[in-house]
C-alpha cells in the first residue's frame, strides 16, 4: 500500500462500498489477537502458566467458560458502542436473520473449542487445527451456494488432510519406527499433555465451527458493523456457554461433572482472565467483523492466516514448546493449503481491478475526443 488515500471497491448488492485498507488493518489487528489467546487462556487458567502437567484451577471445561468472559466482554463492548456512536435506531432496524445469527453461535462455538485445544494440546496444534477453518468454508460454500470448486481448491483440500497427519505426528519421518512411514497409532496423551487427544480433537470442532462461522459471515454484508456486533456477541456468548454447559454436565472425566462453583482462580489467573476477555475479545473480534465487511473472502482468509507465526512464536519463546519437523511440515501444508486459492483469487481480483480501471479510462477518453472533433 504505496499509497495513503482509502481504496474502495463495491461488492455488495445494496451498493456498499468496501474500504480495503481499512479492512487490511482490522485483519492484521484481529489475527494478531487471535494469536494471543494460548498465552492468556493458560495464564487464566493454569496452575502454574508454565507447566501443564500441574493442571488447571478449575476443570477441564474452564477454557470454554473463559471464552464465555471473553464473548460476554465483546457483546458489553459493542452495546456501549452503539450506545455512544447513537446506533440504537439503526439496531433497531436491523433485521436479525439466520446468517447473522449462525454467524454468532458459530464463532462462540469455535473460540469455546479453542481456549479448551490450547489448554489440552501443544499450541502448534491447536492452531493447526482451527486453521482448517477456511477450508471448511470454501467446502460449505460449494455445498449450500454452489460454489464451484477448482482443480487447485480440490488440491489444497487434499494437501491440507495430508498437513493434518503431519502435525497430529500419523504420516511423517521417524513415525512407525521407520525412516519415513505411516501410522495410525495415536499418541491420546504426553507428560505435559494428558489428555492430548481430547484437546486434538477440540482443535478440529475449533476448525469446523470456524470455518462455519466464515461462511455465514460472507452474507449482509449491507449490515452496519456496530448493530451487527450486538447480535453477533449475543449468539457467541450463547455458543460459547453451550459448549461450556455440555462439558460441564457430561464431563471429560470422572469427578469432573457438575463443577461451575469450583473454580479457584488466583489474582494472577485473574489477570490473565481479564486480558483474554478484552484483547481477544471486543478488540479482536471486533476488528474481525470490520474486516468482514470490507475485505473479499480471498483477502479476509489469507490475511488471517497472520495468526498462525503470532500463535506458534508464543508457544515456542513463552512456552517452550519444540516444533518437529513433522509438526512443522503440518504448519505449512494447512497453511499453504488454505491460503494458497485464496491468494490466486486475491491476485486475479487486483488484476481484474486494473483492466476495469484502465477500460474505463480509455472509454473516457474516447469521449473526450469525440466530444472534442464536435466541437
Amino acid at each position: 500500500m504505496a499509497e495513503n488515500k482509502e481504496i474502495t471497491t463495491s461488492s455488495d448488492s445494496n451498493g456498499y462500498q468496501m474500504k480495503t485498507n481499512l479492512g487490511v488493518i482490522a485483519m492484521l489487528i484481529s489475527a494478531t489477537g487471535m494469536g494471543l489467546v494460548p498465552l492468556f487462556s493458560r495464564w487464566a487458567t493454569r496452575t502454574d502458566m508454565f507447566d501443564g502437567a500441574l493442571g488447571l484451577n478449575g476443570s477441564d471445561s474452564i477454557g470454554a467458560l473463559m471464552a464465555c468472559g471473553r464473548m460476554g466482554m465483546g457483546f458489553i463492548f459493542f452495546l456501549v458502542l452503539m450506545v455512544a456512536t447513537h446506533k440504537v435506531d439503526t439496531f433497531k432496524k436491523l433485521k436479525l436473520t439466520p446468517a447473522i445469527a449462525l454467524g454468532g453461535l458459530m464463532i462462540g462455538m469455535s473460540l469455546a473449542c479453542y481456549v479448551t485445544s490450547t489448554l489440552m494440546t501443544t499450541v502448534a496444534n491447536a492452531v493447526l487445527f482451527i486453521y482448517t477453518g477456511p477450508v471448511i468454508c470454501t467446502l460449505l460454500a460449494r455445498i449450500f451456494r454452489k460454489e464451484p470448486m477448482s482443480g487447485l481448491q480440490w488440491i489444497c483440500l487434499a494437501v491440507v488432510f495430508i498437513g493434518m497427519l503431519f502435525g497430529e505426528g500419523l504420516l511423517g519421518f521417524g513415525v512407525g519406527g521407520n525412516a519415513f512411514g505411516f501410522d495410525f497409532n495415536l499418541a491420546p496423551s504426553t507428560p505435559e499433555f494428558p489428555q492430548k487427544l481430547v484437546g486434538d480433537a477440540f482443535g478440529l470442532l475449533s476448525g469446523v465451527f470456524y470455518g462455519a462461522s466464515m461462511f455465514f459471515n460472507g452474507y449482509r454484508k449491507d449490515a452496519d458493523t456496530t448493530a451487527r456486533g450486538v447480535w453477533n456477541f449475543i449468539f457467541a456468548v450463547v455458543g460459547a456457554a453451550t459448549i461450556t454447559l455440555i462439558m460441564n454436565f457430561v464431563g471429560m472425566q470422572p469427578g469432573m461433572e457438575n463443577w461451575l462453583v469450583q473454580v479457584n482462580f488466583t489474582a494472577f489467573n485473574w489477570a490473565g482472565a481479564i486480558l483474554l476477555w478484552i484483547i481477544c475479545g471486543p478488540l479482536a473480534l471486533g476488528f474481525l467483523l470490520v474486516a468482514g465487511r470490507n475485505l473479499n473472502a480471498a483477502d479476509y482468509s489469507t490475511i488471517a492466516y497472520w495468526e498462525v507465526p503470532v500463535a506458534i512464536v508464543i508457544g515456542m519463546v513463552v512456552f517452550g514448546e519444540a516444533i518437529t519437523i513433522n509438526t512443522f511440515l503440518g504448519i505449512v501444508l494447512v497453511v499453504a493449503g488454505g491460503a494458497v486459492p485464496s491468494i490466486k483469487n486475491m491476485v486475479q481480483g487486483r488484476k481484474q481491478k486494473q483492466k476495469d480501471e484502465i477500460s474505463e479510462n480509455l472509454a473516457a477518453r474516447i469521449q473526450e475526443q469525440e466530444e472534442l472533433e464536435q466541437l
